[in-house]
C-alpha cells in the first residue's frame, strides 16, 4: 500500500535527519541558529508582507516603510516615509532591491548594502504599481487604483535611462506577475473564472505565448503566482483551494498536483514559491480561521514532501515566500491585528561545498596582484555562476569595500585586488550556500612590501652647446597607478679643462608614473644627469644616470 501524506512526511522527515547528522561529520557544521525555526516579531502591523533577501539582509514591505532585519530577524534598520510599499524584487546575487510605491506611483530602489534608496523612477502614467517580478535589468510592474480597464502590466528597463513597454491587456485591479527563465506568468487576481497569459521574454518584454485556462470549469480566483525552475511549469495558487497544480508552460496543460493538506482538507492554499536552484518547491497553507499556517517544501522533481513547519496564531502572507543561502522565509501576520513577523525554517536537507582562494603570500603595494579559486559541490554538480562575497581587511584591521565575486559556469573564478600600502592584507571569500547546499568560505593573508619600479630615463646620447635637450623618464607598470612623487635630476657637466658644474631641479610625476624634463648645455663636455624617484611609504626609491656628450656647436 503506498503510504499516506503524513507517513511519507516522518519517514521524509527522519530521513533528512539522519542525512543532515551523517553530512555534519563530514562537512562544516551548520550555524547555530539553523538547529530550529524562528518567528521574529518585525514591530510592524498593517498592510504588505512581501519579502526579498540579499546582502545578508531581509526586506519586508510594510505600507510606510520598509523593515530591514539580519538574517536572525534582528532589526537593522527601517527606510521610512513611503508611501504603499506593496512589492519587493531583487533577482539573486543583486546589490539592488526595487520596490513598487503605490501611494506616490513610482518605483525605488535600494543599495543593499548601504540600505539607502538610490534612486525613484516616476510611473505616474501607470499609477498605483503594486505587484512586481524582476529578472536581470528588467522589471515586470503590475498596476492599476481600481477603474476598470485601468490597470495592466508595464515592462520597465531599470537601466541609467529608464523605458517602460506595455505588456498584455489592461485589467482592473493590478495583476500578479511571475518570471522565471524565458517566462513572464501574468494573471489579474480575483477575477473568476482566471486566467494566466504566458509571454515569452528572452528577447522582448512580452511576446504572447498563449493562455492557461483551467479544467472545463475554469481556473478559480487566484491569490498568489509563481513559476518553477526556468519558468518550467505555472503554479498558480487558486483561492480557497485545498491543492495547488502545476502547469506545463509548453503544452498549456496541467502537469501535476501538490499533496492536498489537512486531515479534512481544512488548510487553505496560500502562498508558492520556486527555489532558485530547482530543488524544490515551497507551498504555504492557512487554516480556513486564519490562525494557524503551514509551510511545506516538496522536492521539485518527484513532489514529496521533504519537510514541514507549523505555526500556531498566525496567517502566511500570499507572496512572502524568499530564499538566502541555506533559508527559507515567509511572512506571518496576527489575525486581527495584522502585526507581522518573519518565519525563518531551519535548512532543509542539503549537502557540503568547498571553497578555495590561492593568492600570492607576498606583493607589491600599488601593483594589482591575481587571486583566484573555485566552488566545489560535494555531489559533483556543476555550481553554475554563483554570486561570492569578499572581504578584505588593511593591516591596521579597518575594512575595505565589500566586493562581489562572480564565478564562471564550473565554479572557477578569478579577481585581482591593488593593496594600497604595507602589511598583511586579509582577504576573506564565502559563498552563503543555497537552498540545497552548505556555504563555504576561504581566507588568505598577503604580507605587502613597498612597490619596487624599475626608472628608465630616454634621451639624446649627443648634443651641442645652446642646444635644447628634452629627456623622458617612466617607472611605470601596467594598472598601477601612483600616489603624488618626486622625482629630482641632478646634472653633473665635466668640461674638456676639467671645469666641474652642476644643476638640480624637482619634478612631480604624473600618476601613471612618467615625466620629463629639458636642459640646454653651457658647456661642452661630458654631460651625466642622475635621475633619483625619491621613495615613499609604498614606494621605493631608486635611480639611474644618462651620459650625453656636448660639443660646440659646427662653424
Amino acid at each position: 500500500m503506498r503510504p499516506s501524506a503524513s507517513e511519507r512526511i516522518g519517514r521524509l522527515v527522519a530521513s533528512a535527519g539522519s542525512l543532515l547528522l551523517a553530512a555534519s561529520l563530514l562537512a562544516a557544521p551548520a550555524p547555530a541558529a539553523a538547529a530550529a525555526d524562528l518567528v521574529a516579531d518585525l514591530g510592524v502591523a498593517g498592510k504588505g508582507g512581501d519579502l526579498v533577501t540579499g546582502h545578508g539582509r531581509v526586506f519586508v514591505a510594510a505600507d510606510d516603510r520598509i523593515v530591514v532585519t539580519d538574517l536572525d530577524g534582528e532589526a537593522v534598520t527601517t527606510i521610512g516615509g513611503l508611501s504603499g510599499v506593496t512589492a519587493l524584487s531583487a533577482p539573486d546575487g543583486a546589490r539592488k532591491v526595487y520596490a513598487t510605491l503605490s501611494g506616490t506611483h513610482e518605483v525605488i530602489e535600494i543599495d543593499t548594502a548601504t540600505v539607502a534608496v538610490t534612486r525613484r523612477i516616476d510611473l505616474s502614467a501607470y499609477p498605483c504599481p503594486s505587484t512586481l517580478a524582476q529578472a536581470h535589468n528588467r522589471l515586470w510592474i503590475g498596476y492599476g487604483c481600481g477603474g476598470a480597464g485601468e490597470g495592466g502590466v508595464v515592462a520597465l528597463e531599470v537601466r541609467a535611462t529608464p523605458t517602460l513597454v506595455k505588456v498584455g491587456p489592461a485589467t482592473t485591479r493590478p495583476p500578479l506577475v511571475a518570471v522565471a527563465g524565458a517566462f513572464l506568468a501574468v494573471s489579474e487576481p480575483g477575477v473568476s473564472p482566471a486566467t494566466v497569459r504566458l509571454y515569452d521574454v528572452n528577447r522582448d518584454p512580452g511576446n504572447p505565448l498563449g493562455e492557461i485556462l483551467g479544467d472545463a470549469d475554469g481556473l478559480p480566483p487566484l491569490e498568489d503566482l509563481a513559476l518553477a525552475y526556468q519558468g518550467s511549469a505555472v503554479l498558480p495558487v487558486p483561492s480557497g483551494a485545498h491543492r495547488f497544480d502545476a502547469w506545463d508552460t509548453t503544452t498549456f496543460d496541467r502537469a501535476h498536483a501538490f499533496d492536498q493538506k489537512g486531515p479534512a482538507g481544512h488548510d487553505l492554499a496560500a502562498t508558492v514559491a520556486a527555489s532558485e536552484n530547482g530543488y524544490y518547491v515551497v507551498g504555504g497553507w492557512n487554516s480556513a480561521a486564519g490562525d494557524a499556517a503551514e509551510l511545506v517544501v516538496y522536492d521539485a522533481a518527484t513532489r514529496e514532501v521533504i519537510y514541514t513547519a507549523g505555526h500556531q496564531g498566525k496567517a502566511l502572507v500570499p507572496g512572502s515566500i524568499g530564499f538566502y543561502g541555506i533559508y527559507t522565509f515567509a511572512v506571518l501576520k496576527e489575525p486581527g491585528t495584522g502585526r507581522m513577523h518573519l518565519w525563518r525554517l531551519p535548512p532543509a536537507p542539503y549537502h557540503s561545498s568547498a571553497l578555495t582562494l590561492t593568492a600570492p603570500a607576498e606583493a607589491n603595494a600599488l601593483k594589482p596582484l591575481t587571486i583566484s579559486g573555485r566552488l566545489t559541490l560535494s555531489t559533483g554538480a556543476t555550481p553554475g555562476a554563483q554570486t561570492l562575497e569578499l572581504y578584505s581587511w588593511l593591516p591596521d584591521g579597518t575594512d575595505r569595500p565589500f566586493r562581489e565575486v562572480t564565478t564562471a559556469a564550473d565554479g572557477t573564478y578569478e579577481f585581482t585586488d591593488t593593496p594600497p600600502g604595507l602589511g598583511a592584507f586579509r582577504y576573506r571569500l564565502s559563498w552563503p550556500g543555497n537552498s540545497w547546499y552548505y556555504g563555504a568560505y576561504a581566507t588568505a593573508t598577503v604580507t605587502v612590501a613597498r612597490y619596487e619600479p624599475a626608472l628608465i630615463v630616454t634621451g639624446p646620447a649627443t648634443g651641442a652647446v645652446g642646444e635644447l635637450l628634452e629627456f623622458r623618464g617612466t617607472f611605470a607598470a601596467e594598472g598601477v597607478v601612483y600616489p603624488r612623487t618626486t622625482v629630482t635630476v641632478s646634472r653633473r657637466a665635466v668640461a674638456p679643462d676639467g671645469t666641474v658644474t652642476t644643476k638640480g631641479q624637482k619634478l612631480a610625476a604624473a600618476t601613471d608614473g612618467t615625466f620629463a624634463f629639458t636642459d640646454t648645455p653651457a658647456t661642452a663636455g661630458k654631460h651625466t644627469y642622475t635621475v633619483t624617484l625619491v621613495g615613499s611609504s609604498t614606494v621605493k626609491g631608486t635611480s639611474t644616470e644618462h651620459v650625453v656628450t656636448v660639443v660646440e656647436p659646427a662653424g
